[in-house]
């Protein structure tokens, strides 16, 4: 078995230049897989509000009003794309209504959720078609069920979904899990720790020879660098001491266990955008390749395996 190249991103969250640029990277990187480690969707709507003599107004974040014309207008919904938000045209009435009510706000952000991975999938048929890399794609603990369903029945050959089983790719295979234990923001895809030790163990079952199996688990194992993050409040505000943010280990005991148990090659790992890194836990060298979407740049690691070994890393940001 010869050097195979994994390219490894994840939580882009909704980034139009950073799903392009992951795309984009393969005649740098040049490699065998590409893996993306879950959370495509994003998680903001942004008003357009048409003004009566014509043209636009939208206010960017920060800043004060904005007012475009109709011709400017795709320039703006694309900055507003690259930052993982969804543009809405609508009246200002209107949005001060939809402000009312959150649970409308979040029906408007997952349609335009699944529209925007419509057209990834799209691209990447494009981009990668027949000749290209496989890419291997997962949700994570912000994505919906619907997502998934939308993945699984409209992937095009060059996408595998590994969510709660095993994909071949080549000379390894590829565990999928996009649930992570649960956190102050209640999403979609979190689970109580049982449950998700459940989950585990039950969509782990089938694990075939580790010397060929990776893990791409959205949630980082417990006590390691790759799941410190900063601590919140009960009002989910960050908790500070003498005037420096607390951070704590937030990952999962049970993929901690898993990977104890199951000695893979790697764990491929996202969910915290602030710890970015490698760790090893027992025999098993485990990566998160960080997240700064919000900025349209792209944090990713390249990753050279050789048989059942990790032999080489590389961060790459651009």
């Amino acid at each position: 078995m010869g050097r195979f190249r994994i390219f490894f991103v994840s939580d882009l969250h909704g980034s139009e230049v950073c799903f392009r640029k992951f795309l984009n990277a393969v005649p740098v990187h040049r490699p065998d897989l590409l893996v993306y480690g879950g959370d495509l969707m994003g998680k903001l709507l942004q008003p357009v509000f048409p003004r009566p003599g014509g043209g636009y107004r939208w206010v960017p974040t920060p800043g004060r009003p904005v007012d475009v014309t109709e011709a400017e207008l795709p320039r703006v919904e694309r900055a507003i794309a690259d930052r993982g938000a969804y543009a809405l045209r609508v009246p200002e009435a209107e949005w001060a209504e939809l402000a009312r009510r959150p649970d409308v706000l979040e029906e408007r952000v997952r349609a335009l959720g699944l529209e925007r991975a419509r057209a990834w999938l799209a691209l990447a048929d494009q981009r990668l078609g027949a000749h290209g890399p496989l890419l291997v794609l997962n949700v994570g603990n912000d994505d919906t069920d619907a997502l998934l369903a939308l993945l699984r029945e409209s992937a095009p050959p060059c996408v595998r979904v590994p969510e709660g089983g095993f994909v071949d790719v080549g000379p390894y295979e590829i565990f999928g899990c996009g649930y992570a234990n649960m956190t102050p923001w209640r999403c979609p895809r979190d689970l109580e720790e049982p449950e998700l030790a459940a989950v585990l163990e039950r969509t782990s079952a089938a694990l075939g020879n580790p010397r060929r199996t990776l893990l791409d688990i959205h949630a980082p194992p417990l006590g390691t660098t790759i799941d410190l993050a900063p601590e919140v409040d009960r009002d989910r505000r960050p908790v500070t001491a003498a005037g420096e943010v607390v951070v704590g280990h937030v990952g999962s005991p049970s993929v901690r266990a898993l990977l104890e148990r199951a000695g893979a090659v790697a764990g491929l790992h996202g969910h915290i955008h602030e710890a970015k890194g490698i760790d090893r836990v027992g025999t098993t060298p485990v990566f998160n390749p960080g997240s700064v979407y919000y900025s349209g740049t792209l944090q990713g690691v390249v990753i050279d395996l050789e048989g059942p070994e990790v032999v080489d890393h590389l961060f790459v940001t651009g």
